[in-house]
């Protein structure tokens, strides 16, 4: 992930609003629940909290029919 995508998954989850992201690595993908200068913590569908390096994940982006109120 490029760093500009990776300070606007910070800014929306600041913000309270739903961001996502997925690490390839491990093939598990979650909601942005903080961020430090380089990490994103991740909470996965299994409900466990995950510490990625932000070079290393890729954003998950929705369509408008999934979340229409974007």
């Amino acid at each position: 992930m490029r760093k500009e995508r990776f300070d606007y998954l910070c800014q929306e989850a600041q913000s309270g609003n739903d961001a996502f992201a997925s690490h390839p690595g491990n093939h598990e993908e979650g909601r942005v629940l903080s961020c430090s200068p380089d990490h994103l913590v991740v909470l996965t569908s299994s409900g466990d909290q995950r510490c990625w390096d932000f070079s290393e994940c890729e954003e998950v982006s929705r369509t408008k029919e999934e979340f229409p109120y974007r």
